[in-house]
């Protein structure tokens, strides 16, 4: 190459590096600082974080600013969330070069929720320091048929409520407040029934038909409404029961009461389930009855609760989400389990025996549960229900024959202890939910 044309060359592509910094093209190297807004933080304990920086954010504190100077883009995140809280960042992720302010944390309180059967509400109450629940006002919301099950959307926004006597499904608004459920509208299921399910994502409600054999299907619009898919239900077993989505979003497991078998699931890139191949696993090896599900938070096992056998039934979830029965196949819990639940870490297991009036607790080791030390709780009469906040901190029981829930919270051992007994004002409770 001649002398002139590299001296073309040189300017040429000055030129087009010049063109590019003029056009922001440079800005991945310039550093810049990284901050936003924060809302209804209440409590200690929030850690964000982009990239290697984190930073502590303060109770009460409404704006947070990184002291780290940031280069190239950035993907704000939620590191550790604040005591009872939940916290979620939006606007989160972009390019940087300038200053950005755009990030928003918005902080939600824990709020509990009680399906009662019998008495025909909803309770809603407000979770305190220590895991105590204490009613909000007002200290139920009526229902028009009785509510079987509740279960709370993953971003909090919203209540979903299935009926023992009505195949309708209730959808309810949450205040990002005060936790106080509003009424939005109403779908329908195939028949009524016990189990409901949401989606990881928020995206997808899935319904156990117990009189109709079959899993009803919606799509979850930015309202909250629900929208049938185009198959609006799928086949499932005789009298289905509990429903499971795996954390992972990639599978749906159904215990079919009657018929002794889980049925399996895969969930397609639009929410619609198909059935694997085989589409049932039997529980029979372990004993009957399944009635509730449970999936572990890595998506790696599922297990059963076995209502008139007092087993807990294992498995591990193998290649394309199909079931496989661990060794041994079950574990004994106390009379007619009913309730299941996993804590958030995926550590320990909780199931409610409703014949005996008490929790069993396990611990849990490559999928197989061993009882704790101390194997059972006591509780109030009848136990039925039992769920977890999200942060794993409090264990909550409802007490069907008493009208109550009752609070708990775990050791470092998994071990649970009692704090505390509310009265859910509503007869029969059934099932809780934490948000």
């Amino acid at each position: 190459m001649s002398t002139r044309s590299r001296i073309h060359q040189s300017i040429f592509l000055f030129a087009i590096s010049s063109l590019l910094a003029a056009c922001g093209g440079g800005s991945s190297d310039t550093a810049y600082t990284l901050g936003g807004t924060v809302s209804g933080l209440t409590t200690s304990g929030l850690v964000l974080a982009n990239s290697t920086s984190t930073l502590a954010v303060a109770s009460g504190a409404t704006s947070f600013t990184f002291s780290d100077q940031m280069t190239g883009d950035y993907a704000v995140t939620v590191s550790t969330q604040p005591d009872g809280q939940t916290c979620v960042a939006t606007n989160a992720t972009g390019s940087g070069g300038s200053t950005v302010t755009s990030v928003t944390v918005n902080c939600r309180s824990y709020a509990a929720f009680t399906s009662n059967l019998t008495g025909v509400s909803l309770a809603q109450l407000s979770v305190g320091s220590t895991g105590t629940l204490t009613a909000q006002s007002p200290a139920t919301v009526s229902t028009s048929y009785s509510p079987s099950s509740i279960s709370t959307s993953a971003n909090g926004k919203y209540a979903y409520v299935s009926f023992q006597d009505s195949s309708a499904i209730g959808i309810y608004t949450i205040s990002g407040t005060t936790g106080a459920l509003t009424a939005l509208t109403t779908g329908t299921a195939r028949s009524a029934g016990y189990g409901l399910a949401i989606s990881p994502d928020s995206k997808y409600l899935y319904v156990s038909n117990y009189g109709d054999s079959s899993v009803s299907q919606y799509t979850i619009g930015s309202t909250g409404a629900l929208t049938a898919m185009s198959t609006s239900a799928v086949a499932a077993g005789v009298n289905p029961y509990g429903i499971a989505v795996s954390p992972d979003g990639l599978y749906v497991y159904v215990a079919n009461s009657s018929s002794n078998t889980i049925s399996q699931y895969a969930v397609g890139t639009s929410g619609a389930l198909t059935a694997l191949s085989p589409a049932t696993v039997s529980v029979t090896a372990s004993g009957t009855g399944p009635v509730n599900i449970a999936v572990d938070p890595s998506s790696k096992y599922v297990y059963v609760t076995l209502a008139t056998s007092a087993k807990v039934a294992q498995f591990s979830i193998g290649s394309g989400g199909l079931l496989t029965a661990l060794s041994p196949t079950s574990v004994s819990t106390g009379t007619t389990p009913h309730g299941i639940a996993i804590s958030p870490g995926g550590r320990y297991v909780y199931v409610t025996n409703a014949g005996d009036n008490t929790v069993s607790q396990y611990s849990i080791s490559s999928g197989k549960l061993t009882a704790l030390p101390t194997a059972t709780v006591a509780t109030g009469s009848n136990p039925r229900g039992v769920g977890t906040s999200p942060d794993g901190s409090y264990v909550y029981v409802t007490n069907y024959t008493d009208a109550t829930v009752t609070s708990y919270t775990p050791g470092s051992s998994g071990a649970l202890t009692s704090v505390g007994t509310a009265s859910t004002t509503g007869a029969g409770p059934t099932t809780v939910s934490v948000r």
